[in-house]
């Protein structure tokens, strides 16, 4: 579950009661959410490819997706805020989200979390059996234990790449019905890299306040050596994706735009951005959906013209 995203409220402009401002502020509905849509995507859009799945059916399949991944990363933001309440009051990025600030209660939070919950397990259930039961312990397992690993590991953004990469093996066996654990291990694994760059990149902006409070990240463990340390976390994930395309059968256009692009877009982001510079690190990771979404971009692209090659 990736559960980042800025602590800004929304603008004092927007006309609605104060309680459900903070309310939907606490979802992260505004800011954030697609990244949990990203390896729903990669894997949708890879399994599509590999069945010819119908464009249109693609579109459908998309927006389900999108919706779900929405869901999840609301659900995760909760969770996340509910845990951590007392170390986000001692951060000042975080001391004014919604249950840090004390304008929603844990009840109030817990009912919105109860009603997210039902709503992503009511979307479980219409992916298939096997998809459904991958949820049903992926989720809990990863979405529900994440933000406790930063009180005991200084690897929490590799234990989210694993957490929110349940997502590639789920939307592979929706879409084929069946598992094929060469493309799910490295599309799961390219997706783990990126989700551990994009959210050390993240967690720069607080290293002074996570030092100060106790909170451990990669952030702070890996200190000056985050460069070469992210750089290979983005050799795994073009390696990865390399593979995957050769398993799956893919052309230029995926090579190109999914493999090639994003490998130098991260790389670009990991040398060039400031990593002691809070709004710097901001901006950069804000930046990094730019390279999933060159992924997903390819993976259409080769999408299409396999579909017209295959109508010829």
């Amino acid at each position: 579950m990736v559960i980042h995203s800025s602590s800004l409220p929304l603008t004092h402009s927007l006309q609605m009661p104060s309680k459900a401002r903070s309310l939907l502020e606490l979802t992260r509905l505004h800011l954030g959410c697609d990244f949990m849509f990203w390896p729903f995507a990669w894997g949708l859009l890879a399994a599509s490819y590999h069945v010819a799945l119908p464009m249109s059916e693609v579109v459908t399949n998309t927006l389900f997706y999108a919706l779900l991944g929405t869901l999840v990363h609301s659900a995760g933001c909760i969770i996340d805020d509910m845990l951590d309440r007392e170390f986000d009051r001692k951060v000042e990025r975080s001391k004014n989200r919604p249950i840090a600030s004390g304008a929603v209660t844990i009840p109030e939070a817990s009912v919105l979390l109860i009603v997210l919950v039902a709503a992503i397990f009511y979307m479980f259930s219409t992916a298939g059996p096997t998809a459904l039961l991958l949820g049903l312990v992926a989720l809990p397992a990863g979405g529900g234990t994440y933000p406790l690993m930063k009180r005991w590991m200084y690897w929490p953004s590799l234990y989210l790449g694993f957490a929110v990469s349940w997502a590639i093996p789920f939307t592979w066996v929706a879409i084929t019905g069946e598992f094929d654990w060469g493309m799910i291990l490295n599309v799961g694994v390219a997706s783990c890299c990126w989700t551990c760059i994009y959210d050390t990149i993240y967690a720069c902006q607080d290293k002074k306040d996570d030092e100060k409070a106790g909170v451990k990240s990669m952030a702070v463990r890996l200190g000056d050596g985050i460069r070469p340390a992210l750089s290979v976390f983005d050799a795994i994930f073009f390696a990865c994706l390399l593979w995957a395309g050769y398993l799956n059968g893919q052309h230029l256009p995926f090579y190109v735009m999914s493999v090639i692009a994003p490998f130098f877009l991260c790389l670009w982001h990991i040398w060039s951005f400031d990593h002691n510079d809070p709004q710097d690190s901001s901006k950069t990771f804000t930046a990094c959906r730019h390279g999933a979404a060159l992924v997903c971009a390819g993976l259409v692209v080769d999408h299409y013209c396999n579909l017209v090659s295959l109508a010829i």
